[in-house]
C-alpha cells in the first residue's frame, strides 16, 4: 500500500513525444459535485450552531462532545445534480473528534465522528455570530456540478503509462475543474493528498483490521473482505 506513485505509472521514453492526455483521459471523469464557499445565504454552511433537533442528542465520544463541522442540505445538493445514493431530503450534519484528530485507520478510532440526517431548516442562514458548537468561521455553502478525474493510483490511469510529461499535464488538467478552490465535493472520484484506498482500508477497519502500518492488509482475512470494498462511498 506504501508505494511511490511514480515507480507505478510513469514511463521513461527519452525524445518520445508527448501524447493527447486530454483526448486519452476526457472518458474516465465521473460526475461530482464541487462545495464551494458563497456570499449568498444558504441552508448549507461551515462552522456556525448545526440548529440540531431538540429531540436529537448531540454526538459524543468518551464523554466529550464531537465539533460540529459542516450541515449539508439535500435539496440544495440535489437542485445541482442528482445523486441517486443520498436521501431526497433533510439534511447532513458532520461532527468530528477535533481534539484528537484520528485518522481512521485503527478500529479504535470508532465513534470519533459523526454524520446525522435531520429535517432541513425553513430558510437561508445569512450570517452568524461566533458559535462555541464549533472552531470553524461560519460560511455559507454553495455547489456547482463539475467532472472529476481518477488519481494516479487508480487502475485506469496507471494502465497508460504516463511519462513524466505527461503525467504532469494530467495533474494540470485533473485539477482545472476546480477552479483554484479548495478540492472540497460530494461524489465522483476524490482528491486524495497522500493515498487513494479509502474504500478498501474503510472495509477493513471497520471489519477490525488495523490499518495503520501492512498489519491489517496481511491479515488473511483481506482478501475475501477485499470484495466488498467497492460499496463505500465517498462524500465530503
Amino acid at each position: 500500500m506504501f508505494k511511490i506513485i511514480g515507480d507505478l505509472i510513469r514511463r521513461k521514453q527519452t525524445g518520445a513525444p508527448m501524447r493527447d492526455v486530454s483526448a486519452m483521459t476526457g472518458g474516465l471523469t465521473k460526475p461530482a459535485i464541487h462545495v464551494i464557499v458563497q456570499e449568498e445565504g444558504s441552508l448549507s454552511h461551515f462552522g456556525g450552531s448545526p440548529h440540531l433537533p431538540a429531540e436529537i442528542t448531540w454526538p459524543h465520544r468518551n464523554e466529550n462532545r464531537l465539533t460540529f463541522l459542516a450541515r449539508i442540505s439535500l435539496s440544495e445538493v440535489h437542485r445541482t445534480a442528482i445523486i441517486d445514493w443520498l436521501p431526497d431530503s433533510g439534511a447532513l450534519l458532520f461532527f468530528y473528534d477535533i481534539e484528537q484528530q484520528p485518522w481512521g485507520f485503527d478500529p479504535k478510532d470508532r465513534g470519533a465522528w459523526a454524520v446525522l440526517h435531520v429535517p432541513d431548516l425553513a430558510g437561508p442562514v445569512a450570517s452568524a455570530n461566533p458559535s462555541e458548537d464549533s472552531p470553524l468561521p461560519f460560511k455559507s455553502i454553495g455547489f456547482r456540478a463539475m467532472n472529476s478525474f481518477p488519481s494516479y493510483e487508480r487502475d485506469e490511469v496507471a494502465s497508460l503509462g504516463f511519462t513524466n510529461g505527461e503525467a504532469d499535464k494530467y495533474a494540470e488538467i485533473s485539477d482545472l475543474p476546480y477552479q483554484r478552490k479548495p478540492k472540497h465535493q460530494i461524489s465522483g472520484y476524490p482528491a486524495p493528498v497522500q493515498g487513494d484506498s479509502m474504500e478498501l482500508e474503510s472495509q477493513l477497519v471497520s471489519n477490525g483490521l488495523y490499518c495503520g502500518d501492512s498489519t491489517g492488509y496481511n491479515d488473511p482475512r483481506a482478501q475475501s473482505l477485499q470484495s466488498e470494498a467497492h460499496r463505500w462511498r465517498r462524500c465530503p
